[in-house]
This record gives C-alpha cells, structure tokens and sequence, in this order.
C-alpha cells in the first residue's frame, strides 16, 4: 500500500545570491509530495548508499556510468592515446579531490586499454599504506609490487606463483620480512604485510634504514625485477600498464600533517626517476595540491600527461551561480540509479542538494541517503528540516582559525589560491583534503570555498577586505 506523504515544503531559508534565488523560486513553492512506497523508499536508499568507485567492465556498473560528468573535455582520451602511441615506459599523473570520480575513470582507462596489445593492471594501494603516516620509497614500491605482483597472478612463460615472485623481490631488494609467512599463500602474505605497513612503525622505519643503506642498489635491483616481471607476462611486446589509485588520499594529521605532505612531495620530486618503472607505462593518482605547489613535476618525471578530475561543475565558472549543464549531470547520475527518484522530491529541492554538496559526488549521494531516511523516520518533516540534517552531515565543520578566514575570503573573491606567509600549500592542501575548498575546471582550475560555508566565510569581520589607510 502507499504510504501518504503529508509533507508539504515550506519557504526554504534564503542563502544564496540573487541569481540562486531567481532560478530556484520553485523550491519555495508548497508542493505537496506524491505517495510512495515503503519498498519503493528502500530500494532508492540502497541505490544511492552505493558509493564505490564503478568498475566500467561490469555491465551493471556501466549502465549507472555518466559520460563527461565533470566537463565536455576528454582528458582521459587524451592519456589513453598518449599511453596507445608511446613506446618504451612512462609516467603520467591523474590529480582531483576525494570524491571526484577519480577511481572510477581510472577503472574506466583500464577498460578502455586492455586488450590484446596491451595488458592493464589496476592496484588500488589505500589497501596496502598507512595514508596517514609519511611515506618512504621502499614502502611506496613495496605496496606497488605486492598489489601488482597480486594481480597479475599465476601466468607467464615462467608460470610462477604471487608468493614465489614476491620471496624473489624481497630477497633482490633486501628487504628483511622475518614477520611475514612467505610460506604461505599470497592472501597470507598479503594481509600480514597490509598490516605492517599501516600499523607497524618498527616495521616503516626498518624499511627505511633499507633504502638508507644503499639507495642506488635498491633502486637497481626493484627495476630489474620489474623488467623481468613485464618480459614474463608480456612476453611477445605487449604493452604493459599499471595503475596506482589513492596515493592521493595520503594526509597527516595534527603535528605531524607537515610531515606527512613534506614525504609525499620528496617520494615525487627527489625520489622521482625510482617511480619510472622500466617497460611500464605507470599511472599514479596524485592531491591536486601535489601539482599546484609543483606545477614543473610532470617535465621531471617524463613529461606525461596530467588529468585533472575536478569536482563536478555544478558552478559557472568562477561563480557561486549554477551551471545548468553540471545541474543535468547531477540529476542524469541519479537518474540511472533511481529512475523514479521524481516520486520522492522535486527537481527544484534536488537541485538544493546538488547545490549543496558543491558538486562531489559522494556528498551529493550521500545528502540523497540522508534525505530519504529523515523522510522514512518523520514522514512530515519539510523542506528547511530536511536540509538542516543533511548541513550537518556534509558541510565541512566551522573549525577554521580566525588567521584564515581572511585568506579564505579572498580565495573566493579572485578563485585562485592566493597562498601566502600565513597560508601555504600544507594549509592549502588541508583544506582541500577536508573540503572547506574545492577545486573545479571549467576552462582552466579555479577554487571556492565549499557552498555551506560560503557566507559563514564571508560574513566574518576578519573577510572584509582591508580598507585603504587614510591620508
């Protein structure tokens, strides 16, 4: 039987320019909602709490896939063709906030390569770093082989095991693993080293004194077994290509944030030519502070391509006015993951939570999860009380010291990011892990500060710009 939906939307709170309020005078209409379901409101929350990256090979991850989400301009295309036409090996960065789709392009490059000349290989090293403690070289490759070592399975002319393959590369780089069972399977293997590396300082800093003992022979010896690693599996020239997603997740936190960021920009700028993996074409997911702060990283690592997944555009460029092209992209992605979402809401309340979430994709999921369970436990609820809950669920806390404020304001005014002797890129980077500011590409990289925080920000004292001393 349907449920009766009593709820009517009362006027919502006015927060936002004139042009919001102009193309949103809908959303302050009493509209009565249409009946639905209980088991119609189920299967639309379970649509929506879905949030892993898609994985385009899946006929059923592809059919809920929308094409040029954050823009018309093919980046990816771009990478894949430079991957397609260049020989020998390569590095090429793919940058964007969390939340950005970025997993899932990368899942989808995979699908677009693979084939019979080339063979892709995707790892996913969230699962094997602790991202948030600094990272060194020889934790960097020995995740990066492991997972790789792990995906490639048992194949070849050798036709070598994942456990035989990884006693091989420990015992060439010296690497001293008397914790791990190597006799065991590499599932064994696996989660006894996902452990050390994320939870075991000893452990970290003994990998460490490793690379500290003979730097140059380990990297020596980690790119000869990669090179006979790819003469294996790809015996006949194929192309060989790996993915690396996550490393952008990597931030400390509290005191030890500095240091933190501080390795990340050492394992790419000093440490650099160790990641050019011989005969391999690598892709590493990278911050978006990691390029701002290095815009000359891409020439040192080998002049690959940079792709840049941005929020969704949901924004004009360098506007807080909706973009009604992002608006469509928000509402097509959910479309084909709930068709009959128009039973629930209004497109006019949708595009305030399009608005809201500042065009990330797990928050604008999230705010739809969020909306329906408020829905199902008071089924009276309006318009201002359901926002009110999803605010509190995805704006960035408040929690911003009053020594920014100002830096923040005028980020938003000019939308670069105006970094100077009190904010400099850790903070920058800070803000972006936690969302205060999110970056977007219409055109060319622009920032603003998250959209539920916008005029808290610039309703600050400390905002105000500076007034011209008198004469």
């Amino acid at each position: 039987m349907p449920r009766q939906n009593r709820r009517r939307f009362a006027p919502a709170t006015i927060l936002h320019d004139n042009l919001y309020n102009q193309t949103h005078s809908s959303c302050h209409m009493p509209l009565p909602m249409p009946n639905y379901t209980s088991e119609a409101l189920s299967e639309f929350i379970k649509a929506v709490q879905d949030t892993k990256p898609l994985n385009i090979a899946d006929p059923a991850d592809a059919a809920r896939y929308v094409a040029h989400l954050q823009g018309p301009r093919n980046a990816l295309g771009r990478l894949k063709s430079e991957i397609t036409h260049q020989d020998g090996d390569g590095v090429y960065l793919f940058t964007g906030q969390i939340g950005s789709g970025k997993s899932t392009e990368l899942l989808r490059l995979k699908k677009e390569l693979e084939g019979p000349q080339c063979k892709v290989y995707y790892c996913d090293l969230g699962d094997w770093l602790n991202l948030s403690a600094p990272i060194d070289l020889v934790s960097m490759l020995l995740g990066l082989v492991s997972s790789w070592i792990e995906a490639v399975g048992v194949v070849g002319r050798t036709r070598r095991t994942p456990i035989e393959r990884l006693t091989d590369f420990l015992t060439r780089t010296n690497i001293n693993l008397d914790k791990i069972n190597l006799g065991a399977d590499i599932g064994v293997a696996k989660t006894q080293i996902q452990l050390a590396l994320k939870t075991d300082e000893a452990f970290r800093a003994g990998l460490e004194q490793t690379l500290k003992n003979n730097v140059a022979g380990f990297v020596s010896q980690a790119h000869r077994f990669v090179a006979e690693l790819v003469a294996d599996i790809c015996p006949h020239g194929e192309k060989c290509v790996l993915i690396a997603d996550s490393l952008e997740k990597i931030r400390g936190y509290g005191a030890e944030s500095e240091k933190v960021y501080e390795s990340v920009e050492r394992l790419f700028l000093s440490e650099g030519a160790a990641l050019r993996l011989p005969s391999v074409h690598v892709v590493y997911s990278v911050s978006p502070f990691l390029l701002a702060q290095n815009p000359h990283l891409p020439g040192i690592l080998g002049q690959g391509v940079v792709v840049n997944m941005p929020s969704v555009h949901v924004f004009k460029k360098r506007s807080a006015a909706l973009d009604p092209e992002g608006v469509q992209q928000m509402t097509n992605l959910l479309a084909l993951r709930y068709a009959a979402w128009a039973k629930f809401f209004t497109p006019a309340f949708l595009e305030r939570l399009i608005h809201d979430s500042g065009g990330d994709l797990r928050d604008y999921l999230r705010a739809i999860k969020v909306v329906l369970l408020e829905m199902e436990a008071e089924p009276d609820a309006g318009e201002d009380e359901l926002l009110s809950v999803v605010h509190s669920q995805i704006s960035p806390p408040k929690l911003v010291p009053t020594a920014d404020i100002a830096w923040m304001a005028r980020l938003e005014r000019s939308h670069d990011p105006e970094l100077d002797d009190k904010v400099n890129s850790l903070a920058f980077q800070r803000y972006l892990a936690t969302k205060h500011v999110l970056a977007y590409l219409n055109g060319d990289a622009w920032y603003a500060i998250h959209p539920l925080l916008r005029d808290w920000v610039m309703a600050r004292p400390e905002a105000q710009p500076a007034q011209p001393a008198a004469h």
